[in-house]
C-alpha cells in the first residue's frame, strides 16, 4: 500500500517548521504542535482545524497558512489562549474548532467547547447557531442550545451536527431552524452525508451507524458493555462488518462507490467497510508508517486524507487497493486478489505487478498464511523456535517458517530443509491449511467429494483428509474438465482463491 504524508514532519522542511516548531512567521502561525481535527476541500487545497492554535489553516503545496482565526498569547497551560469572537477572518477567535464543513456559499465549524456552530465566509466569522451555554434546545439559530458539538456533514442544503453531549444528531435548515434528527446515540462524533443517508461514528459505542428515514442501524462495530455502567469495551477485529470492531472510532467518510472509511481514533488506523467486510488500510501490511490518532477524513482523487490529532500531520492514504496491472478488473482472480490485498495477506510481485500464474513457493504461502492468521487474530507474533538447516533466520519469510513449523503446519522436508522456493503442489498447499486450521480449533470434520474428481482417486495417502475437507467445505472446486489435479504446482493466483475460500467457509 502507498502512504504519503501531506504537512509531515520529514517530508517539508518549511512546513514542518510551520507544524511543529515555535517560530516566528509574518502570519502569525508558528506555534509549537499543531493538532488537525477537521479537515474539508478547499479548490487544490485543504481546510483543517487546529485544537492547539484554535484557528483554521489552509493546506496548499506544501505550505500552511491561517486561514481563520487569531493565535492567542500562550495562558498558563502553554497553549494559546482561548477566545470567542466573531468578527473579520483574522481577528475572530475560537474555543475548540473541531470540524469544518462547506455550507451555503462558505464553512461550517464546530465550536465544540463554545457549544456552537460558528461560519465563515468572505466577509468574516460568525456564530451560526448556538447561545454558548449547554443543553438540549430546537429553535431557531442562536436560540438552539448544544452540548458540546463535533462532528459536520451537509447534504447539500442541510447542515447535520453531531450533538455529543446530548447524545443526538441535530438538523439545520439553510434557513436557520434547528431540530433533532436523530436521538439515543452514545457520543456520536464524525458525520457524512452519502447517497440518501448520514453516517456517524458512534464513538461512544465503538461502532458506525446508519440513518436514514428516521431509523438508526448499525452497519459495523460490536457495542460491548464493559462492568462500568454507559462504558463499552473496544477491539481491533477486522472481517465481517457484524463481527468487527473498533476503539472510539471518531471519523467517517465516503467515496463515490459507497465504501466507508472510518478513523479509528483509539487504534490509529484507519478502517474500510466494504461490501460488508471491514479491512485496514492503515496501518499496512508492510508496517508502514499509521496515523498516531486520526480523526477528520476526507475522500479525494483516489485517496483519504487523515487529520491526525498527535501526529501533527495531515495522511494521504491510497484507497485504489488490490489491483495489480496483471490482474485486470472483471478478471476471474480479481476479486480474491483485491479481497487478499484488502486483508493484508499480500504485497505484490513488485512494480504494480501480482504475477497470478507464477507458481506459489513454500515461503511464499506460509507467509499468506501467518497474514492470515493476523487477520484473525492481530495481537498473534509470528515467530518461533523452529529452525530449518537451510535457513539462515534473518529471512524475509524466516519468522512466518518458524511459526508454522512451531505449530505443525510443515514439517520441512527430508533432511531438516525448509526449502524455501520449492513450488508446492496443490494436495501439499491443503494439507498445511488443513493443519492450520486444526492447530486453530477450527472444524475440520467435512469430508467426501472426492469422488466427483475423475483423479480424485490420485490423491496421496497423507493428503486425502485434508483434500476431502476442503472439497466438502467448498474450498476447492477443480478444473472445468472435472479434475482435481492434485500433484500439480498452485499457482500464486489458486493459493490467494483457496485461502479467501477457507476464510469465508468459517466467517472470518
Amino acid at each position: 500500500m502507498k502512504k504519503k504524508r501531506i504537512a509531515a514532519l520529514a517530508a517539508a522542511a518549511a512546513l514542518t517548521l510551520l507544524l511543529c516548531s515555535a517560530a516566528s512567521a509574518a502570519d502569525g502561525a508558528a506555534l509549537a504542535g499543531k493538532t488537525p481535527s477537521g479537515i474539508a476541500a478547499d479548490g487544490d487545497g485543504l481546510l483543517f482545524t487546529d485544537l492547539f492554535s484554535r484557528v483554521i489553516w489552509r493546506l496548499d503545496g506544501g505550505t500552511a497558512s491561517r486561514f481563520a482565526g487569531r493565535v492567542m498569547p500562550a495562558g498558563p497551560d502553554g497553549a494559546p489562549a482561548a477566545v470567542y469572537s466573531d468578527g473579520e477572518k483574522d481577528e475572530a477567535g475560537f474555543v475548540e474548532p473541531w470540524a469544518i464543513v462547506p455550507f451555503m456559499q462558505g464553512w461550517a465549524v464546530s465550536d465544540a467547547e463554545a457549544n456552537v456552530i460558528r461560519y465563515i465566509d468572505e466577509n468574516g466569522v460568525y456564530t451560526l447557531a448556538g447561545d454558548g451555554k449547554s443543553g438540549l434546545t430546537d429553535g431557531k439559530s442562536v436560540k438552539a442550545r448544544f452540548n458540546r458539538p463535533t462532528g459536520l456533514a451537509c447534504d447539500g442544503e442541510n447542515l447535520y451536527i453531531a450533538d455529543t453531549g446530548n447524545g443526538c444528531v441535530r438538523k439545520m435548515t439553510d434557513e436557520g431552524s434547528v431540530s433533532v434528527y436523530a436521538s439515543g446515540l452514545t457520543e456520536p462524533t464524525g458525520l457524512c452525508w452519502f447517497g440518501g443517508a448520514l453516517y456517524a461514528a458512534e464513538t461512544g459505542k465503538n461502532r458506525i451507524v446508519r440513518i436514514a428515514d428516521g431509523k438508526t442501524e448499525v452497519i459495523s462495530g460490536v457495542a460491548e458493555p464493559a462492568e462500568d455502567d454507559g462504558v463499552y469495551l473496544g477491539g481491533f477485529v477486522d472481517g465481517p462488518a457484524e463481527k468487527a470492531r473498533f476503539d472510539a472510532p471518531q471519523g467517517v467518510a465516503a467515496d463515490a462507490d459507497g465504501n466507508i472509511y472510518v478513523a479509528d481514533t483509539n487504534n490509529g488506523a484507519v478502517r474500510l467497510i466494504k461490501d460488508g467486510r471491514v479491512y485496514t488500510l492503515a496501518p499496512a501490511a508492510d508496517g508502514s508508517a499509521a496515523p498516531i490518532k486520526p480523526r477528520g477524513l476526507l475522500v479525494s482523487g483516489g485517496a483519504v486524507y487523515v487529520a491526525d490529532l498527535t501526529g501533527e500531520c495531515v495522511l494521504a492514504v491510497e484507497t485504489e487497493r488490490g489491483i495489480y496491472s496483471d490482474v485486470p478488473r472483471g478478471s476471474f482472480w480479481a476479486g480474491y486478489v483485491e479481497q487478499a490485498d484488502l486483508r493484508g495477506m499480500i504485497t505484490g510481485t513488485g512494480e504494480g505487478m501480482f504475477s497470478p500464474s507464477r507458481p506459489v513457493t513454500r515461503a511464499e504461502f506460509l507467509v499468506m498464511i501467518s497474514r492470515m492468521h493476523l487477520c484473525t487474530d492481530g495481537s498473534a507474533v509470528i515467530n518461533g523456535d523452529k529452525s530449518f538447516s537451510d535457513m539462515l533466520g534473518e529471512e524475509w519469510y524466516a519468522p512466518a517458517a518458524r511459526w508454522a513449523a512451531d505449530m505443525g503446519v510443515t514439517e520441512g522436508e527430508a533432511g531438516g530443509v525448509f526449502n524455501a522456493s520449492r513450488e508446492i503442489p496443490r494436495q501439499q498447499l491443503v494439507t498445511m491449511l488443513y493443519r492450520y486450521a486444526s492447530a486453530n480449533g477450527y472444524d475440520v470434520s467435512a469430508s467426501g467429494g472426492l469422488d466427483a474428481f475423475s483423479d480424485g482417486g490420485s490423491v496421496d495417502g497423507y493428503a486425502r483428509d485434508a483434500m476431502s475437507w476442503a472439497a466438502a467445505s467448498g474450498i476447492i472446486n477443480g478444473f472445468d474438465d472435472g479434475t482435481l489435479r492434485p500433484a500439480d504446482g498452485a499457482t500464486r493466483a489458486q493459493a490467494v482463491k483457496i485461502l479467501i475460500c477457507f476464510m469465508d467457509s468459517l466467517g472470518l
